[in-house]
């Protein structure tokens, strides 16, 4: 099982046996601080890759997500092919083809295995204007073929064959040792996925998962996870809360946090994980980020922090704003706007009013490869709007106490 796309078309395995798709973006929301560009994702056992409708949308960065192979930018993605089986470079029998039918674009995507997923960069392979790419398929004579059609477009089929000199036999590289035994150890993780076994094998299953929660591979973290929060709580919980590792203790917290309320545990587990998180030690922004995913999570989950939990929690993140990392300060704004911080709109509209030009993708390129679509896309790149301010506003708007005139004032002026 795996969730979280917006609408994704097809799927693909590569010669390893791993799966992809690629993924398509909401158009309206570009410009907008929850707008995800369209981009090439692994399919793996456990994996949510956060879509939610609007503004729920989740950021690359939450614990309980992933992130994706690489990102491509607006389009309509279609269809999705492994070059497997072509009769081209090595290079390219190792591609994944990814069809964009908006910007008639076939893309080459170049994956690195890395730890238990991949990393990778996306290469213009085919492009025509108009050329509103549906499907592709590799022949059985090794040549990439692929239909076109659609909005007024005379449908067609074409095929893509390599005429240079490099060798195209069959491509046999093996994967690095040490990505093979991330990756055996993923999938050795994804079989306890789903499955509540009884106290033993369940503790098995824990004693096998658990040191893969402080793993720096957020895919190994994330199938260790999952098959954590498989087990009856029961059984584990007790871990969570004497876990001295930073980062095995957030993930553990956050899986806690995601299915304890529909344990039978005759205790507090709001009270006891908000006590450990308030104390919770980090060592990078990352660990920042996933440990304000745990406190989070815990008061949406578990149930709000009391009086004394939030003087806590106030006392714990209230200095930490403002922060040389933007989404630290994007998810330290949400959480002190909920806990009724009394200096978070004076901070956060600050933060407006001192903003730095906005970060502008490059997509002009790629937005010339259709005029009507292409059009509105350069129109928003010549002038972005504040994206991430936009974010801290929509934060904003939920808090009743703290203001001053001025700062009513910043705020509905930006």
């Amino acid at each position: 099982m795996c969730i979280g796309f917006r609408n994704q078309y097809d799927i693909s395995l590569n010669r390893f046996g791993d799966m992809f798709t690629y993924d398509a973006d909401m158009e309206w929301d570009m410009g907008s601080p929850w707008y995800r560009p369209t981009r090439i994702c692994q399919v793996v056992s456990g994996a949510d890759y956060g879509w939610r409708s609007g503004t729920g949308k989740w950021p690359t960065y939450f614990e309980d997500s992933l992130p994706p192979v690489v990102e491509i930018g607006p389009g309509s993605p279609t269809g999705v092919v492994s070059g497997v089986g072509a009769a081209f470079p090595a290079k390219y029998q190792d591609a994944l083809f990814a069809l964009d039918w908006t910007f008639g674009t076939i893309y080459a995507i170049h994956m690195t295995p890395t730890g238990a997923g991949y990393q990778g960069t996306s290469e213009p392979f085919v492009t025509g204007s108009p050329l509103p790419v549906t499907d592709a398929v590799v022949g059985q004579d090794g040549l990439l073929y692929f239909t076109v059609g659609g909005r007024g477009a005379a449908s067609g089929l074409y095929r893509v064959r390599y005429t240079g000199k490099q060798s195209t036999s069959k491509a046999d590289s093996e994967l690095p040792p040490a990505v093979a035994k991330a990756r055996n150890a993923r999938r050795r993780l994804e079989t306890y996925h789903g499955v509540s076994l009884n106290e033993q094998d369940s503790k098995a299953a824990l004693d096998d998962a658990w040191p893969y929660l402080s793993s720096e591979d957020r895919f190994l973290r994330n199938a260790a996870r999952v098959a954590v929060e498989s087990q009856p709580v029961q059984f584990w919980a007790d871990r969570v809360l004497k876990e001295d590792d930073p980062q095995a203790f957030i993930t553990s917290a956050i899986a806690l946090a995601r299915v304890g309320a529909d344990s039978e545990i005759n205790i507090s587990l709001q009270l006891l994980l908000l006590n450990e998180l308030v104390k919770a030690k980090v060592e990078s922004d990352s660990q920042l980020l996933g440990l304000l995913r745990a406190v989070s999570l815990t008061c949406m989950r578990l149930g709000a922090p009391e009086r004394e939990q939030r003087a806590a929690l106030l006392e714990r993140f209230d200095g930490m704003l403002p922060h040389s990392n933007p989404d630290v300060n994007t998810e330290l704004i949400r959480l002190l706007v909920y806990l009724r911080s009394p200096t978070v709109a004076a901070k956060a509209i600050q933060l407006i009013v001192d903003r730095e030009p906005p970060v502008i993708p490059d997509w002009t390129e790629l937005a010339g490869r259709n005029g009507g679509y292409g059009g509105t896309v350069k129109r928003i790149l010549e002038n972005h709007p504040p994206s991430r301010e936009i974010g801290y506003a929509l934060a904003l708007r939920n808090l009743r106490t703290g203001w001053t005139i001025e700062d009513r004032r910043a705020f509905f002026e930006f």
